[in-house]
């Protein structure tokens, strides 16, 4: 090994649960068979399903991503956000891009 930033790199949070695919994959099982971090699973599924969505349809599915996880009450609400990353945008007109949500996600898995 070159004890260098690749050494780190390949022992960090992101580079094995977010940046390896099968790192990923497995994190993400792991997640759902975790009670107390199911919710912030399917949080970050949904997060990377918004990415994916067509123009037309990233309105809606900001709204059900929303209503889920961000708004008092929703059924997998996830209580661990600030309540400035589950503030309603100041532009609902504009797209969403949840990106407090992402951090302050992946920073209470790591």
């Amino acid at each position: 090994q070159d004890g260098g930033r690749h050494g780190a790199e390949e022992t960090s949070f992101r580079w094995q649960c977010v940046e390896q695919p099968i790192g990923k994959l497995l994190f993400r099982r792991f997640l759902e068979g975790a009670p107390g971090l199911a919710a912030a699973g399917a949080l970050w599924a949904e997060l990377e399903a918004y990415d994916l969505c067509e123009d037309a349809e990233r309105a809606a599915a900001a709204a059900a991503l929303r209503s889920r996880f961000l708004a008092e009450g929703g059924s997998q609400r996830c209580a661990f956000l600030s309540a400035a990353a589950t503030a309603p945008p100041s532009d609902p007109s504009k797209p969403e891009t949840f990106g407090l949500v992402r951090q302050e996600l992946l920073a209470h898995l790591e």
